[in-house]
């Protein structure tokens, strides 16, 4: 079985376009036909961790961007071949690179998204949501009472 591994780095990362859905990757559609929970097949990629970090300085009533990471392993192809998506209703995408996404968000209250993954074949995990609060640094694993559709101890 193969992990995925993230280097994150902070700054700025490839654009990507948003697609009709309101999600960061215009590649994927797996947030509009991803499996309802425990309806993934053995061969769909699961979701073992979302985090999210704010960049730079952040402040309550401003706006901020905040990475968005998604981790996941997947039994028969490379996590690299896996295609991710996020979707954040209240925040506007500024980018994504593979599982890191970047999205811009107004500090009024915390904000809920999710996340899914794809692989080539078209096999979808479920989807994901997540919850993160204004100015705050976290993830599912440490904050499992913010999260949903996890398989945290794969």
């Amino acid at each position: 079985m193969r992990y995925l591994v993230t280097l994150a780095l902070s700054g700025v990362f490839a654009f990507g376009g948003c697609a009709d859905d309101g999600s960061l990757n215009p590649k994927s559609d797996c947030l509009t036909t991803g499996a309802e929970d425990g309806a993934v097949n053995p061969s769909s990629p699961v979701i073992t961790n979302i985090a999210w970090d704010p960049l730079g300085f952040c402040q309550q009533g401003a706006r901020n961007n905040y990475n968005i990471f998604v981790f996941a392993r997947y039994p028969d192809t490379p996590a690299l071949d896996l295609t991710f998506d996020v979707n954040v209703p209240d925040c506007s995408p500024v980018a994504n690179r593979g599982n890191i996404f970047v999205v811009n968000c107004p500090n009024t209250r915390p904000h809920s998204g999710v996340a899914c993954a794809e692989d080539p074949d078209g096999n979808v995990s479920s989807r994901a949501e997540f919850t993160f609060q204004v100015c705050k640094t976290g993830d599912c694993r440490q904050n499992a009472d913010a999260c949903d559709g996890l398989v945290l101890n794969p």
